[in-house]
């Protein structure tokens, strides 16, 4: 298992999983054709994100290139969430350490048609257990948007626990942050059943 305190600056994740319906692997420029009309101007996407969402489809190409070649200034995970059944790419997730070395964030968003469809509860577990499993980390953490119900659901679902999140003077974003999901390793470790996941090798170049 990879120690977080040995991780190095952005790099990329040399895996895939699979859980469910889902999979993650690591993302690519070129995924950015198929992700943009699932993101740009779609209200029930954007309203829960903490970016105003891209202009033109060369703002997801650099978003999803910048990692890959070492710009970001912490250790940051990205990848394409898959529908399993079809292998379209249906969303975006990540993995942030920023400050922290054993302490990530996780994020995640699915095109709307996607919703309801049970990959928001296995991206979730994917990226949990590649936290743990694979990441070395020792807690994880997500943030969640007043009145997002989904995502309050998917988190608590797969065993993390929910804190109101302190309002920040001068943040203006709306809805606002309103709860902080955390959860440990040794915590998600009891968990039982817990979801199979899969974890194959891949190229990440």
């Amino acid at each position: 298992m990879t120690e977080a305190s040995q991780l190095p600056v952005s790099p990329g994740a040399p895996f895939t999983a699979r859980c469910g319906p889902s999979e993650l692997r690591p993302i690519r420029r070129d995924d950015a054709a198929d992700l943009f009309p699932q993101i740009h101007g779609q209200p029930g996407v954007i309203q829960w994100l903490s970016w105003s969402g891209p202009e033109r489809v060369w703002d997801l190409e650099e978003r999803y290139s910048a990692w890959r070649t070492g710009a970001a200034d912490e250790p940051a995970y990205m990848f394409a969430v898959v529908d399993a059944a079809d292998g379209s790419v249906i969303g975006e997730a990540s993995l942030r350490f920023d400050d922290h070395p054993g302490v990530g964030e996780l994020g995640y968003w699915l095109g709307e048609e996607h919703h309801g469809k049970g990959h928001g509860r296995a991206t979730v577990e994917l990226l949990t257990r590649a936290g743990f499993e694979r990441f070395g980390a020792f807690a994880l953490t997500a943030r969640v948007k007043e009145g997002n119900e989904a995502s309050i659901a998917v988190l608590g679902g797969a065993g993390y626990q929910a804190v109101r999140a302190p309002r920040v003077e001068g943040d203006d974003e709306d809805p606002p942050i309103a709860w902080i999901f955390s959860t440990t390793r040794r915590g998600d470790g009891r968990r039982s059943p817990r979801p199979a996941v899969e974890f194959l090798l891949t190229n990440s170049g």
